[in-house]
């Protein structure tokens, strides 16, 4: 992320300097008083924030479990926003809406049956080194600056 992030940035800005309609800026609301713009400020600075740990939660999801975890939690949250559609916002529930709802939480609860299945079976079979099943899970995520100080050395 930390080499990933400011090439983000710089793409970003570049693309809005370049596409962003900013001979709008001086007529928007949210910009017209000091109030707007300290409510903007903070709206920006929350959403950058929860984008920032989303992202960071992703990468440590993926290196502690797999991807195949991630996507299967990605395939949750668009369940989640197909019924928040439905029930907040009274979209219209389809029977496509509702077909493809019932395949998401079947594969979704095989998927748990399959991981469940197999952490049970390793361990009652074979333990690793700490003890249990589950207890070398966390060793999977490993700092990069750690990393970088045993590549070279004392």
């Amino acid at each position: 992320m930390s080499y990933v992030t400011p090439v983000m940035t710089l793409s970003t800005a570049v693309l809005s300097l370049m596409f962003d309609p900013w001979h709008e800026f001086r007529h928007t609301n949210y910009f017209d008083t000091s109030w707007h713009i300290a409510r903007s400020c903070l709206l920006m600075l929350f959403g950058g924030t929860l984008a920032f740990f989303m992202v960071l939660t992703e990468y440590i999801l993926v290196s502690i479990t797999s991807a195949v975890t991630v996507t299967i939690a990605g395939v949750v949250k668009e369940a989640v926003t197909i019924l928040v559609a439905v029930f907040y916002f009274h979209d219209d529930f389809t029977w496509m809406k509702g077909l493809g709802l019932v395949t998401i939480m079947f594969g979704v609860s095989l998927f748990n049956w399959y991981k469940y299945d197999k952490i049970h079976n390793k361990g009652s079979t074979s333990e690793d080194e700490s003890g249990s099943a589950l207890g070398n899970a966390a060793t999977k995520y490993v700092i990069l600056e750690e990393m970088e100080d045993q590549d070279h050395g004392p």
